[in-house]
């Protein structure tokens, strides 16, 4: 594991990390190699489970969904996935009839080395959109992939699922139960192109805890919505996102009602590390923020602003300078609530254990407190809480500064 769990992603008691990431449970192999889409990376990936698994997976919900995405949702079995063939460097999106045809036939290989029907076996892609794929390298590089599955291939599979990531973004627990432990493993990619409405860029994850498909499905789908849905770098929803997740009971841990409470609380807070790991690792990204709302009238008024504050290129470019401009806060925040009758919003902001601003009124700080605001804004993790003054819901958003790199890298190249 190259990246640190985010202390807004504390990992219950229960949950020991250890090394691996998605072969660490028991009957799954994995390969990463490079094939020749990128110059000199790895930049194709395998994943297996060698005995039959129950699967819950998540996809983009854009329009403009890729055709790896299409073929997976359209005709696979996606409660009874196996394995998964995945490509970084292209998306292989908007790319017509003939992506769509590619997707098929990389499915077909990979079903074929594995010996797999190919309803069994999900496909995805990353990387620039609106190219075709270098099949002439993908065909050969199915091939070889499958011929080097192992159980320690994890990490090379990480590596192989990165597009413009500084860093792998992998985890492995052990999780304690009555009949013994069980594993879950996690691999993710992602930097830009971040702000998901059902996942991340990629995700997979993989169990050998035995949970029926419909609970499997229910605690990824929980998983899914408090870690990767509440996170953005620039506000853009790709056209690859998929998660996906394999259970395959491997382990022989029979997982009762406690025991599945434990495994659903560590698979969360492993998607949020995941997912936190995604922000920080943000094109150009220095600080990791997580907002946390309250006040608001209803569940969806308080997400409604986060994102819009999280979202805000004044906000992000606030925080990458190191300036408490509360006042772009709720501005942005402020747009998307109706005015009440008076006229009037009053809410209050901290940054860290500083308040700004109370009940609508700037606070003004003692020479201490603006010390300590000052040692708050020099961390690479920033809290900052919106009190809206406007009822009991709350929500939380995570994201990432607004760097001048990442204009560099967005502009400089295609990606």
């Amino acid at each position: 594991m190259d990246f640190t769990i985010s202390r807004f992603a504390p990992l219950p008691g229960h949950a020991a990390t250890g090394p691996g990431s998605v072969g660490l449970p028991a009957g799954y192999r994995a390969a990463g190699i490079h094939a020749g889409i990128k110059r000199r990376r790895r930049d194709l990936g395998i994943l297996v489970s060698d005995v039959p698994s129950v699967s819950a997976v998540f996809f983009t919900t854009n329009a403009a969904a890729a055709a790896p995405v299409l073929v997976t949702r359209e005709s696979c079995d996606c409660t009874a996935l196996q394995a998964v063939v995945v490509n970084s460097g292209n998306a292989n999106a908007s790319t017509g009839k003939t992506g769509y045809a590619d997707a098929e036939r990389m499915r077909a290989l990979a079903a074929a080395e594995l010996a797999l029907p190919i309803e069994n076996v999900a496909v995805s892609s990353t990387g620039v959109i609106g190219s075709p794929l270098p099949m002439d390298v993908i065909e050969p590089g199915i091939a070889r992939c499958a011929r080097t599955l192992a159980e320690d291939g994890g990490e090379k599979f990480a590596e192989a699922i990165r597009t413009t990531d500084r860093s792998d973004k992998q985890l492995g627990l052990t999780v304690a139960t009555k009949t013994g432990d069980v594993h879950i493993g996690f691999a993710s990619k992602g930097a830009g192109m971040i702000s998901p409405k059902m996942a991340t860029t990629l995700t997979f994850v993989t169990t050998d805890a035995a949970v029926p498909a419909g609970l499997w499905h229910e605690m990824m789908a929980m998983g899914v919505r408090e870690s990767f849905n509440r996170i953005t770098v620039d506000g853009q929803e790709s056209t690859n996102d998929m998660v996906l997740g394999f259970a395959n009971g491997a382990s022989r841990a029979r997982v009762g009602d406690v025991e599945t409470e434990l495994l659903a609380q560590a698979l969360q807070a492993g998607l949020l590390a995941l997912a936190l790991a995604v922000v920080a690792d943000g094109e150009g990204a220095t600080v990791t923020v997580r907002l946390r709302v309250a006040g608001a009238r209803d569940a969806g008024e308080a997400e409604r602003a986060g994102r819009a504050v999280a979202n805000s290129p004044l906000v992000k470019a606030a925080v990458y300078g190191r300036d408490a401009n509360w006042g772009r806060v709720i501005s942005a925040a402020g747009m998307t609530l109706p005015q009440d009758a008076a006229g009037r919003f009053a809410p209050d902001v901290s940054y860290g254990d500083v308040l700004l601003l109370r009940d609508g009124d700037p606070v003004e700080l003692v020479p201490a407190q603006a010390e300590r605001l000052e040692a708050v804004l020099a961390d690479a993790e920033l809290d900052i809480a919106l009190d809206l003054h406007r009822g009991d819901a709350t929500a939380a958003v995570y994201f990432s500064d607004l760097s001048h790199d990442y204009v560099r890298l967005n502009a400089g190249r295609r990606t």
